[in-house]
């Protein structure tokens, strides 16, 4: 009795947790949430269509191919096996509710309950404005990134009461579990993580703390290899490990190495137009994170703490703000807001312990702009959020592919392509592609060229019995249609999504 009496309070926590996760993703995950039936999102309908298909025994990037890690397909696999489309709601709301979890913890670090739960739902509450389509990998990125915040942020703490104080390797285990879970996600989202422990693992070297380095690396490489090994077995046993590194380490370099700021928003009206928008109000808790570090480093340039938020909101800058503006980017940014207001009560208390005020009211001055900042954004979520579109075309696009679809026989719905075409198609329809190269393969393939000729090899070797095609504009592709495919619709156009014409190859 004396138990339960002690351990009641716990368990409704963590009921109100996955309660409030839930609530959340009803409301903001468009693209798996059941209050928008039939809607399944741009890139969530690709990842939704390699789980769904893994589910049925395909191979993800041998069977269906995209430049995403595996753990995203992996999570959507799960959701498809338990309810289809909705049941990605249960990994889902698991993994929002262990982020809101961490960051209570990590703002607990610094700030009484109350304070730590205000910046964890403030930090949900940017969250809403950023979470763009849901079931997306910043998504699940967030409890690693926050859990290991939490102990990294802690360790800095424990170095004020006891500099000589050893790094525990259990931490460093979680870092590397949490940086491995990442890269099978997309790996840019572990900047922050990164950021902690390079300055941890500096700080460590330049105490000389030679055995407390080797357990933190031995940890982390365990940890690291504790999430990724099953997969590179997984993939090895079906020969598709090569393709797994390529979709998710090598042909992310090509995409990152190949994008050009200057030309991305030299070339588009709409992108120009975003650019203040991106760096002041989706980049608010970067830029406060930034101000903050440097507050906290000329108040104490000794320890690590500063230097680690001030490398972590840098390199975030970095990432963020020379990246494509796509709302979801800004995700991992969320676990920043705790941090920052907790680095901002900190000032403040340790001015007023010294008779200061001016670091200490310029912190809490610039947090509580960063929140009036966000709180009057929130008119802005009707033309951000995925909601503004919905149910405008999805009924008809559905509708369109469905009757598109119906033409189709029964025993040649195995040999059905998509080429620039939304993956959305697959999902309405319920058609399993026939090559790995499923959905807007010309965009895919301008980041590697070498792509585009196999996907023109590919087609020609073995061409589908059916092929619906968006704009075709690789010479080679649309010769192989002009000479062996008779069009048997119109052309369907719609605006959000990409136009498409049903094609019967020629007997």
């Amino acid at each position: 009795m004396n138990r339960i009496k002690r351990d009641w309070p716990r368990a409704a926590a963590a009921a109100g947790l996955l309660v409030l996760a839930a609530a959340f993703l009803l409301r903001f995950s468009y693209s798996t949430s059941f209050l928008w039936p039939g809607y399944c999102g741009y890139d969530s309908a690709i990842f939704q269509t390699i789980g769904k298909y893994w589910a049925e025994g395909s191979v993800p990037y041998r069977d269906l191919f995209d430049h995403k890690g595996p753990l995203i397909f992996f999570i959507d696999m799960i959701g498809y096996l338990l309810w289809g489309r909705a049941g990605i709601l249960v990994p889902q709301t698991i993994s929002l509710a262990a982020a809101l979890f961490f960051l209570y913890k990590l703002g607990r670090v610094y700030l009484p309950r109350p304070g730590a739960a205000g910046a964890a739902l403030a930090a949900l509450v940017y969250l809403a404005r950023t979470f763009d389509e849901g079931n997306m990998t910043e998504e699940y990125a967030l409890p690693f990134i926050a859990a290991s915040l939490w102990l990294a942020a802690r360790w800095c703490e424990e170095q004020k009461r006891d500099p000589a104080a050893p790094h525990p390797w259990r931490y460093a285990a979680v870092y590397g579990l949490s940086f491995g879970a990442i890269l099978l996600l997309r790996v840019t989202s572990a900047v922050s993580i990164g950021s902690f422990v390079l300055v941890i693992a500096l700080y460590t070297l330049a105490r000389k703390q030679w055995v407390t380095l080797a357990k933190n690396a031995a940890a982390f490489l365990g940890g690291f290899a504790a999430v990724t090994a099953p997969f590179c077995v997984y993939f090895a046993a079906y020969g598709a490990l090569g393709r797994m590194l390529y979709g998710t380490i090598g042909y992310n370099l090509l995409y990152a190495t190949g994008f050009s700021l200057t030309d991305y928003y030299g070339g588009s009206p709409w992108a120009s137009a975003t650019f203040r928008r991106t760096v002041f109000d989706f980049g608010a808790p970067v830029l406060l994170l930034a101000a903050l570090a440097l507050l906290r480093v000329l108040r104490a340039p000794r320890r690590p703490l500063g230097w680690a938020a001030l490398l972590t909101a840098g390199l975030n800058m970095y990432l963020l703000f020379s990246n494509r503006p796509y709302l979801h980017y800004f995700m991992i940014a969320a676990p920043l807001v705790p941090l920052c207001a907790g680095l901002a009560w900190q000032l403040w208390r340790e001015d007023r312990a010294a008779g200061r005020r001016a670091a200490g009211l310029a912190a809490l001055a610039l947090t509580g702009a960063c929140l009036v900042n966000l709180a009057a954004r929130l008119p802005g979520w009707q033309r951000d959020g995925f909601m503004a579109r919905y149910p405008y075309e999805v009924i008809a696009y559905n509708d369109m592919a469905r009757s598109m679809a119906a033409v189709i026989p029964a025993d040649e719905r195995g040999s059905v392509l998509a080429y620039e075409v939304d993956a959305q198609w697959y999902l309405a329809t319920d058609i399993r592609p026939c090559q790995s190269y499923f959905v807007h393969q010309e965009w895919q393939s301008a980041a590697d060229p070498t792509m585009a000729a196999e996907q023109a090899r590919r087609l020609a070797a073995d061409p589908p019995a059916w092929l619906v095609a968006g704009n075709v504009t690789n010479p080679a592709v649309a010769d192989l249609i002009a000479r062996e495919y008779t069009a048997v619709s119109g052309k369907a156009d719609f605006y959000e999504f990409a136009g498409y014409t049903l094609y019967r190859r020629n007997d």
